[in-house]
């Protein structure tokens, strides 16, 4: 937002100084980004009057020597011009002598000195609006009228120097988008006393408006028909206008404030968007159907808007349309055929408030932003409507002439009562750690909000229309502690006390795995919780299952993730173009997913606008690149690797409980169809770890073996047993190994299972410690050898008991999957 100084001196009536108004500024919480000084250098630029022309001496084509009276006596002053059209007395024209700053044609400011142009010495020039930085016009010299020569310009003119402020202000704060609500801020943290500058009526040519037609003058005129949409709409009839160009200094306010200058009545409306925060918009009366219709538009209803483009409307669109067509897509832009042109000589200016996240689709819908819609979306002030119809129609009769035919229309469907809130100042002192200020009541006052009622301990505050950010009583604490200022408060240490339990739920968990995952080596990664439709393919995750972004802030964060296997494959491959194929990562966070349970899911979904979401905590781990080794030659990590890191992070987490890896079932997107698995602690699925899919490795142009788990949390918290203490034994355990020839397809841990729960209760456990694989073996086969561990805590076991406990253990593998001891 782009601010005046000079107009904030004029709504202000008081000079504080640009250093203080900045200061100002950015204690009240608005940050001022930028100062630029303009318009210094036109103080040596002086009025004059042309006396003589002549051709030049040289005959050099397309120059004449004027002669000017700058004010200096005698004959005046002889300059060689290039302007096609030399004005005549008494417009008076800008002279530049010799000293002076003007812009040349690449707008590098350059100072004047004599120069001989064809053997003539012109001490100075006579400029052109871009030449003095005052417009982009170079089509001829600037005349100005009502000044007398040798008067400075700035001194005929003191608004052409300026001082513009460039402001960052949050969407909270659509105050802040006109220079009268930026001025009450400034106001209010300096101590100045603020009163807005009085709305002078638009001229009247009589109470009915004689010649105007007797539609327009009455509320009949206009016909809202969503009051929803539409609470507030006014207007006026303005006859006999002229349009033009406006006052110079008028558009050299907008220029300068980012606004391009067009004609008197659009300037006329954009000087008051740019005062209040309210934009308007000018009709041509005459091209109108009346009545005007304040309606939503109809499906596929055509419009052209002011830039050309043809539109397609759609339902939800809130449009402004007379008996015929639609004439304006509502807060937005207007069309094409109903807006002032140069025959214009009837006007019925525009003035309302248009809900804001209505005005937000349609801009986003067709891809329109403008200075209208920036300040509908986030909400103008609803009780300021009428007076900035005023505001519009008072300048429009100063700067295009004309007169206010009948009276004016004031379409207020939909009444609002007053926001009362109650500031508490023990609570103030609770939240801010200070007592409030002594002009706690002035600040409010200042800011324009109504202080109906002051007790000892606390304010009654009424909240006007203009501050729709002030919704609670916290916000008013926020108001009168950021314009006291924030430095104000004093410091003081808390008074902190010991939390009696610590840490609970899911907090804990997160911090526990967190510990556990460093501990074994690996590094925290933080991703997005919005990615990309790109990223989500790229990893193979189906379009249909994912949760959109209505309103996303760019296309490339539009998709909620439903796993964090995405982000860290951007991380992945972002490391290994940096040439760093060694990558360790985990995250913890939360995912999103579509509600799956039954309970209160649809009645929840009629109780809210979206769908409602899952968002389980997750536990990913991620690595790629060769695996640690020394004296060895490098290979990438594997299945295997990834299986180690989920069975080191459940032997802390389950307590007793070890987990197990189902080969069969459904894998994620990402995961290799045939190297991974699901895990499961008591027969419960929480996870799944796996080697990533050559898709995605391809996709995503990753060279090096990577291996992915994830693990629901929840889950894995859910089957935690706690660990029982047994005595030691104090005998020895006896070892018996066996080697059994089995198919290739009989999973190893299937194998290792049947062994343990048949070798009796003295077995303690089952390890698999080799795996041969030869020509010299069946086709389809493949050796595997196993140790089986038995221990008495009364006895030492002898060699018979272990032989056959071993058998019996053999025997139920052979019945379960066809295998034979070696």
């Amino acid at each position: 937002m782009l601010i005046s100084y000079k107009w904030l001196q004029e709504i202000l009536d008081a000079d504080p100084g640009v250093d203080a108004v900045t200061s100002a500024l950015g204690r009240g919480g608005l940050e001022v980004d930028r100062v630029t000084h303009v318009g210094a250098a036109l103080r040596s630029v002086v009025l004059a009057r042309v006396v003589a022309t002549r051709p030049h001496p040289a005959g050099k084509k397309g120059l004449t020597v004027v002669r000017v009276d700058a004010g200096g006596g005698g004959e005046g002053v002889e300059v060689a011009c290039g302007a096609p059209v030399i004005p005549a007395a008494p417009a008076l024209v800008c002279y530049a002598p010799v000293g002076a700053q003007v812009l040349d044609r690449t707008g590098a400011l350059v100072t004047l000195t004599e120069k001989a142009v064809a053997g003539f010495t012109s001490p100075g020039m006579l400029c052109a609006e871009d030449e003095l930085g005052l417009g982009s016009s170079h089509e001829g010299l600037l005349t100005v009228e009502g000044g007398r020569p040798g008067q400075s310009l700035l001194d005929w003119e003191p608004r052409l120097e300026d001082w513009i402020i460039e402001l960052s202000v949050t969407p909270n704060r659509p105050d802040a988008l006109g220079h009268l609500g930026v001025a009450r801020d400034v106001a209010a943290v300096l101590g100045l006393p603020f009163r807005p500058p009085a709305v002078a009526a638009a001229r009247a040519n009589g109470a009915n408006g004689a010649g105007a037609p007797a539609a327009v003058q009455t509320h009949a005129a206009v016909e809202v028909r969503d009051g929803d949409r539409c609470p507030r709409y006014d207007g006026q009839v303005i006859e006999g206008v002229g349009v033009g160009p406006s006052p110079l200094w008028a558009r050299v306010r907008l220029g300068r404030l980012g606004v391009r200058p067009i004609t008197n009545i659009v300037d006329a409306t954009n000087l008051v968007m740019l005062e209040r925060g309210q934009p308007l918009h000018a009709f041509d009366l005459d091209t109108l159907r009346l009545p005007i219709e304040i309606r939503r538009a109809k499906a596929g209803e055509a419009f052209v808007a002011l830039d050309g483009q043809k539109l397609s409307l759609d339902e939800d669109d809130l449009v402004i349309a007379d008996a015929d067509r639609v004439v304006a897509l509502a807060g937005v832009i207007g069309g094409a055929d109903s807006g002032v042109t140069a025959t214009t000589r009837r006007v019925f200016l525009e003035s309302a408030y248009f809900e804001p996240r209505g005005i937000r689709r349609s801009a986003r819908r067709y891809g329109f932003h403008t200075e209208a819609s920036h300040r509908f979306e986030r909400e103008v002030d609803l009780s300021g409507v009428p007076l900035s119809r005023d505001r519009g129609s008072a300048l429009i009769c100063e700067l295009a002439g004309g007169e206010a035919a009948g009276e004016p229309i004031d379409a207020y469907v939909a009444p609002r009562a007053p926001r009362r809130l109650t500031l508490r100042l023990p609570r103030y002192q609770r939240i801010i750690g200070a007592e409030a200020p002594a002009r706690a009541r002035e600040i409010l006052e200042t800011l324009g909000l109504s202080v109906l009622e002051q007790k000892a301990d606390r304010l009654l505050v009424e909240v006007p229309e203009h501050r729709p950010d002030i919704a609670e009583e916290i916000d008013l604490i926020e108001e009168v502690a950021r314009i006291a200022g924030y430095d104000q408060i004093p410091s003081r240490l808390p008074r902190v006390g010991a939390a009696p339990a610590g840490a609970r739920g899911d907090y804990r968990l997160r911090r526990r795995v967190r510990q556990i995952c460093t501990g074994i080596g690996l590094h925290e990664a933080v991703t997005y919780s919005f990615l990309s439709p790109q990223e989500l393919k790229a990893a193979r995750y189906d379009d249909g299952s994912l949760l959109r972004l209505l309103n996303p802030l760019s296309e490339e964060k539009s998709v909620m993730r439903p796993s964090l296997v995405p982000g860290l494959l951007t991380v992945v491959q972002r490391s290994q173009r940096y040439n760093v194929p060694r990558v360790r990562l985990f995250e913890v966070s939360q995912v999103f997913l579509p509600w799956q349970g039954e309970a209160g899911g649809a009645s929840q979904l009629a109780r809210v606008e979206r769908p409602p979401v899952n968002e389980p905590t997750r536990l990913t781990i991620f690595l790629a690149g060769p695996r640690d080794s020394y004296l060895t030659r490098l290979e990438d990590v594997d299945f295997y690797d990834g299986k180690g890191a989920v069975e080191a992070v459940i032997a802390e987490l389950a307590g007793s409980v070890t987990p197990a890896f189902d080969l069969s079932g459904e894998a994620p997107p990402w995961a290799h169809p045939k190297k991974g698995a699901r895990v499961l602690l008591d027969g419960r699925e929480v996870g799944y770890v796996a080697e990533l899919h050559p898709d995605v490795r391809e996709a995503l142009e990753i060279t090096s073996g990577a291996v992915v788990a994830e693990l629901d949390l929840a889950a894995v918290a859910a089957a935690y047993k706690a660990p029982v203490a047994a005595k030691p034994s104090r005998f020895p355990a006896m070892r018996h190994d066996v080697a059994l020839l089995l198919p290739l397809d009989a999973p190893a841990g299937e194998v290792i299972e049947v062994l343990r729960t048949t070798a009796g209760e003295r077995c303690e456990k089952v390890e698999m410690f080799d795996r041969y694989r030869g020509e010299e073996l069946p086709a389809g086969t493949h050796s595997l050898g196993f140790a089986l561990w038995f221990r008495s805590a009364e006895r030492t076991l002898t060699d018979d008991e272990v032989d056959k406990w071993t058998k019996a253990a053999v025997d139920a593998a052979k019945a379960r999957f066809g295998a034979q001891q070696r």
